[in-house]
């Protein structure tokens, strides 16, 4: 609830507004007066007052001097003045020191009221974002103070292939993190992805938000499941159910707690997003799993705030252990794949082939190096942040026949390497294709609040993946490069133009002339008005 302060030398004016406007539909607990700026201070000094409505012209202290001594120490409360037409010049001055707006005597009650009422909802407003700072500053500290920094980086490495899977190894591991978790459970991957947060958030809050986001999968989602949440190396927000072997997950229980969630983080976070549910996996097809939720997130350009299910699993493969000296090394092969040397690759692999060859490998042996190839494939494919079903199919993948000659497995490995070499080029030239047309369309749409939505509906792309694509591609959020782009704009306009700097605010899409000061002054240095006289060439 709000309180109200008029301050008014002329006591019929005062009551005519305290007490001869209907102020019910409106949120103020209190109306209160005063007969000067003297007694105003001492008001403000007593209690909160959230809106002044005041008279410019009073004797001792004038309106202007009580609005510069509220600014000094009641900051968060809002003004609106009273003037005649003869002193005019009174009005603009006060709109200059920051009064939210100002209204003609004698009073038109119907629009003072009018005016009151958006003051009213500009408090609100206020309110509701400073209760989100808030949580945020909460949230902050907390990841400051508490995130498990070597937990998290242990599930990156294992996301990324880094650590080996020997269960003995693995097990060791897990116990000294405490991770309740074994090498033979069974892990369930949900990718939680971010679409459009509905404030404006730098890149260094948009990661604190997203650790709250994943901090609330874990308290959420899970259930009677143990359960952990990370960010891998290609920002990807994961939530993973850790299962033990036999261990079972009750489908649509979990489908309706990730429902919940999604509605708790637009309440909460301001935060809108969608969970894609993967099916329990080995620790060693983890991987290829979170592939198939990747492409599966590319492919949505529809379905926003949802709740998707993966039908089946993805099957990835990883290298046998025990592989021997016919088999190469694939962690050498990753890095000429991952480099774009690809004839240099194809000679190796067919020196490879040709020992296998020589030595009358076993199956077992050939089975070895076909599994190996895929986890090279799918590795490579994750790090770039491309699916390898984008230029491979799954009957590609697994095809059977590759196991009956060395032959025929060389045609098969040369096949999938060329096809996924070229898949990687196709995909940079589109990234790149991509990032300028979104350079364009927001240059084009500046006086418009644009959003993660339209920009990538622009584009054909989802939001989430749009996002983490620009950010990897700029190293800015789409936020800031869009404010970045306004304010160059604005710099410009006020250099090369005498149009009202209001009106080039509004031209750029800010309506609150004091956001767009404030905004300003933190991209430059300087207010519109100092930028405008020191750089002006007119």
């Amino acid at each position: 609830m709000l309180t109200m302060l008029v301050v008014d030398d002329e006591i019929y004016a005062l009551r005519g507004i305290t007490q001869g406007i209907d102020w019910g539909d409106l949120p103020f607990t209190d109306i209160l007066e005063a007969r000067d700026a003297a007694e105003a201070k001492r008001v403000l000094e007593s209690r909160q007052v959230d809106l002044v409505v005041s008279d410019i012209e009073m004797p001792g202290d004038n309106g202007l001097e009580l609005l510069r001594w509220i600014h000094a120490n009641r900051p968060d409360t809002l003004t609106v003045f009273q003037t005649g037409h003869a002193r005019f010049d009174y009005a603009r001055e006060a709109l200059q020191l920051g009064c939210f707006d100002y209204v003609l005597k004698p009073v038109d009650h119907d629009l003072l009221k009018d005016i009151v009422s958006r003051a009213v909802t500009e408090i609100q407003t206020r309110r509701q974002r400073q209760a989100f700072e808030e949580t945020l500053a909460t949230y902050r500290s907390q990841w400051a103070a508490q995130l498990p920094i070597l937990v998290e980086r242990f599930w990156q490495d294992l996301l990324a292939e880094r650590i080996p899977l020997a269960p003995e190894r693995l097990n060791r591991q897990l116990e000294s993190y405490g991770i309740p978790f074994r090498a033979d459970g069974r892990v369930l991957p949900v990718l939680l992805s971010v679409e459009e947060w509905s404030v404006e958030l730098d890149a260094r809050d948009e990661s604190i938000m997203e650790y709250a986001v994943r901090k609330a999968a874990v308290e959420m989602i899970p259930g009677e499941h143990a359960g952990t949440a990370l960010q891998d190396r290609g920002d990807l927000n994961l939530l993973l159910l850790l299962l033990g072997p036999d261990e079972q997950v009750d489908r649509q229980a979990l489908l309706e707690r990730c429902g919940q969630y999604v509605e708790a983080c637009q309440s909460y976070f301001h935060s809108r997003l969608s969970c894609y549910v993967g099916q329990p996996v080995r620790v060693e097809e983890l991987s290829a799993s979170l592939d198939g939720l990747l492409q599966m997130e590319r492919s949505n350009v529809t379905a926003s705030q949802s709740v998707l299910d993966v039908s089946q699993g993805v099957e990835g493969a990883a290298v046998s252990g025990g592989a021997g000296a016919l088999l190469p090394s694939f962690a050498d092969w990753a890095v000429l794949l991952d480099n774009g040397a690809q004839e240099e690759l194809q000679k190796q692999l067919e020196d490879a082939v040709r020992r296998l060859q020589e030595q009358a490998a076993s199956r077992e042996t050939l089975e070895q190096f076909r599994f190996g190839l895929l986890h090279l494939l799918y590795q490579t494919a994750h790090r770039k942040g491309v699916s390898v079903y984008e230029s491979l199919t799954v009957t590609e993948l697994n095809d059977p026949q590759v196991l009956r000659s060395p032959q025929l497995l060389l045609q098969w490995a040369s096949r999938l390497i060329g096809k996924t070499a070229q898949a990687f080029q196709d995909r940079q030239k589109d990234t790149s294709a991509v990032i300028a047309k979104i350079h364009a369309y927001i240059l084009e749409n500046l006086e418009k609040d644009l959003n993660r939505d339209d920009i990538a509906k622009s584009v054909y792309r989802n939001p989430a993946y749009l996002s983490r694509l620009f950010r990897k591609e700029t190293g800015l959020s789409l936020s800031e490069y869009i404010t970045q782009q306004k304010i160059d704009r604005a710099k410009r306009m006020l250099t090369e133009t005498n149009d009202k700097i209001s009106n080039i605010a509004e031209g750029l899409g800010y309506y609150h002339f004091s956001y767009f000061a404030k905004l300003f002054k933190k991209m430059t240095g300087l207010s519109p008005q100092e930028y405008r006289k020191k750089h002006q060439t007119l």
